[in-house]
């Protein structure tokens, strides 16, 4: 027989309270995975709520594709009661153990359904969707799927899953996927990272070698905004392109879930104003800004590099990434002690690589916005 699965409502919501002690003790089961760093004793309305971006597994880019991945542990079994004597047939004088059947393996079944589109895109639409039954084993259950997004635009994109607990005593799902044929990126628990890059002429150093923006960002969606003379919010130098702040505010669709800010060698201390680019992206829904510093032959890298230290004492979300120091040592630059050879452009992919690795980490343990 074909299991349903019931919807989220206001009656479903009243009817959760009567049974929170079971809600919560089974939170950890699905939705409170490893994956997100959720508490497990959640309130039964949390249940109800859509869970953060990195809930329900991990979605890398695959080419114009999109790859989900997730595995969830299920919590620890009760301890099963003490056994009592072993049963025994009464044939013969000699007593035998009677078979005890294995118990059955848990399935949980589960509906899952993929959105995608471009990142200026407002909303997504419906790719695909199915049903599966996973198995536990060894109190984990794992599920992939790969869909491809029809387009060679940067991707948005991602999936949800909508479970059936009733094998686990719970008769409503923790999470209510779309179902309609489009849906908002933020409806979607797992999705693919995306990612911004802002720099001026030397973050476009990268186009001096083979794949170079592809190798600075690895597996994720990413949008690159790189252009010569470009200061923070100071008015431009000529060719007069906008400021990182104007590409913040008007960057159509998603700004990314992260930003990382290579700017300020056209720039001086007195007016690095990154509170204003914080507060422009925290209004964006950026949730985590990879700062580089600048190397020290850089003309303006004493005032820079003091307001990007200080910015970073006041906003948790900010994480300096520290490219003097990796820098240092390394013929990478030219005269100017600016701009980056190819040699340096091969260091610099390498570092943003490294830094955005680090920073998609470390949202799993960042709630939600940066609101901090």
């Amino acid at each position: 027989m074909r299991r349903t699965f019931p919807s989220t409502s206001a009656s479903a919501a009243r009817r959760a309270s009567a049974s929170a002690a079971r809600a919560v003790a089974a939170c950890a089961v699905i939705m409170c995975a490893v994956a997100a760093g959720s508490a497990v004793a959640a309130a039964p309305a949390a249940l109800l709520a859509a869970p953060a971006a990195e809930s329900q597994g991990v979605v890398r880019r695959d080419g114009r594709a999109m790859t989900w991945t997730m595995t969830y542990r299920l919590p620890a079994a009760a301890p099963a009661p003490a056994p009592g004597p072993t049963p025994a047939s009464t044939t013969g004088t000699t007593p035998s153990a009677v078979p005890v059947p294995s118990a059955p393996v848990l399935k949980v079944p589960m509906r899952w359904v993929a959105y995608g589109g471009t990142r200026d895109a407002t909303r997504l639409r419906r790719l695909a969707a199915g049903d599966a039954v996973l198995p536990v084993r060894s109190g984990v259950v794992t599920f992939q799927r790969r869909v491809r997004v029809p387009t060679a635009a940067p991707m948005s994109g991602g999936f949800c899953a909508q479970f059936d607990l009733t094998a686990l005593g719970i008769t409503e799902p923790a999470t209510t996927c779309p179902t309609g044929p489009t849906a908002t990126r933020d409806q979607l628990p797992a999705r693919v990272p995306e990612v911004t890059v802002i720099s001026d002429s030397v973050g476009s150093g990268l186009d001096y070698i083979s794949g170079g923006r592809a190798k600075a960002t690895g597996p994720w969606s990413a949008v690159f905004d790189l252009k010569v003379c470009r200061r923070l919010v100071a008015p431009p130098c000529p060719p007069n392109p906008p400021s990182a702040l104007s590409v913040i505010q008007s960057m159509p669709g998603s700004v990314g879930d992260i930003v990382v800010m290579h700017v300020g060698y056209n720039d001086w201390g007195a007016v690095y104003d990154i509170g204003r680019l914080m507060t422009a992206m925290k209004a964006r829904g950026v949730r985590r800004v990879v700062w580089l510093n600048l190397q020290a032959g850089a003309p303006s890298a004493p005032g820079v590099n003091g307001a990007i230290r200080a910015a970073a004492g006041r906003y948790r979300w900010l994480q300096v990434a520290d490219w003097a120091s990796f820098s240092a040592g390394h013929s990478w630059f030219v005269g100017d002690g600016d701009h980056v050879t190819p040699s340096g452009a091969e260091g610099l992919a390498g570092f943003y690589r490294a830094e955005i690795t680090r920073a998609i980490a470390a949202l799993q343990d960042q709630d939600g916005s940066p609101a901090r």
